[in-house]
């Protein structure tokens, strides 16, 4: 299987200018070799123009309904399925969920360093090398670390006030390591976007659960347009397990406790194929 159709053509993009100036070199008369060595070399000083890049993120935060931030059942994370139609939730589910609002959390949001760049990945079948690789002009906006965060801060914002890692007040804190985020390619025309994170909930120093979850939706296209909103989807999906798994097990916040942010996770993504979620 050959690589996306916008990698193949930045490829031809950037060997173009080069035969162009070997055919220029061939058509220069004798007497002016010395002329056209000097502009030549100007020419292989400058950087090529290059081509214009995409920019993309994960679109506006939709909202979880009301039955996910207050639901009880922490079993139902594990029953998230993909394909996952993302809507927001009617504003009479805002309403009630503001009703209930529960314990403050602080949020810590961590990411290996290669989901710490702006490339969007794909990956392969494994018959073709099971390994990320970049658009060559499709970017991320920002990082996908930075992206999930915010989207994750703003999905659990509506059920409970969010905290900074900073924050001097008293709560406790979930730290949520971001181990996948891909696009996936069955083929040369189906593909899907995988988000796969771990999440660990601490009461100060002291570790209450942890969980891994993983969720995937798939691209109407075979692209960078179509793997960023499979995985703005898959994104949604996830950090509605998330909500779920978080119901009941948030403890009120004692006055005594200091919380302080967990430390940064070097853990690398993990590269199982398993899909589904996975939840202690």
């Amino acid at each position: 299987m050959t690589e996306p159709t916008d990698a193949i053509e930045a490829h031809k993009a950037a060997a173009a200018p080069r035969g162009a100036a070997h055919r220029a070199h061939a058509l220069i008369p004798a007497g002016w070799l010395c002329a056209a060595a000097v502009v030549l070399m100007a020419g292989c000083a400058a950087s090529p123009p290059s081509a214009s890049l995409t920019r993309f993120d994960l679109g506006p935060p939709t909202i979880p309904a009301a039955s996910a931030i207050v639901s009880t059942n922490a079993g139902a994370a594990a029953a998230t399925a993909a394909n996952v139609t993302n809507t927001a939730a009617p504003s009479s589910d805002i309403a009630a969920a503001a009703g209930q609002r529960m314990s403050p959390l602080k949020v810590v949001v961590n990411a290996p360093s290669w989901l710490d760049v702006d490339t969007i990945y794909y990956r392969l079948p494994a018959s073709d090398g099971d390994q990320a690789r970049g658009y060559a002009n499709s970017r991320w906006l920002a990082s996908p670390a930075r992206l999930f965060g915010d989207r994750l801060r703003a999905a659990l914002s509506v059920g409970r006030p969010v905290l900074a890692a900073g924050d001097p007040t008293a709560a406790p804190a979930l730290r949520v390591d971001l181990e996948e985020f891909a696009q996936y390619f069955d083929s040369a025309s189906t593909s899907y976007g995988v988000v796969q994170m771990r999440a660990t909930l601490f009461d100060g120093p002291k570790l209450l659960a942890q969980t891994t979850l993983r969720a995937q939706a798939p691209a109407v296209s075979a692209d960078a347009a179509g793997g960023t909103r499979a995985l703005a989807a898959a994104s949604d999906a996830v950090q509605t397990q998330l909500i779920q798994w978080l119901a009941g097990r948030v403890p009120a916040p004692s006055a005594t406790t200091s919380v302080r942010a967990p430390a940064p996770s070097r853990a690398l993504p993990a590269a199982s194929p398993a899909v589904g979620a996975l939840a202690q």
